[in-house]
């Protein structure tokens, strides 16, 4: 009866298959997260577009005249000279 050797070939091809599969869920878990990251990433940017506009508006608003005497009469409750300022009564 032959005696049955060891086989050092399966051993290092199953020791390299292995570690090629260990690096290929490394890489695919990073990359997960990676896109995780960039899609929080493309919410906070959108916010902040958002918020932009919305400041931008405001600045576009307080450029006018008007805007700037409504706001000082509604909000501040100031008056030209020679004016009395309304204010509602209250309930």
């Amino acid at each position: 009866m032959k005696k049955k050797r060891f086989n050092w070939f399966a051993l290092i091809m199953f020791v390299v298959v292995a570690y090629f599969v260990t690096i290929l869920v490394s890489q695919q878990v990073n990359l997960s997260h990676v896109s995780e990251s960039q899609h929080l990433a493309d919410k906070r940017l959108e916010a902040a577009k958002s918020e932009n506009d919305k400041l931008k508006k405001q600045y576009e608003d307080l450029q006018d005249v008007n805007n700037i005497e409504r706001i000082a009469r509604e909000d501040l409750g100031l008056a030209k000279q020679g004016e009395l300022p309304y204010q509602a009564a209250s309930k």
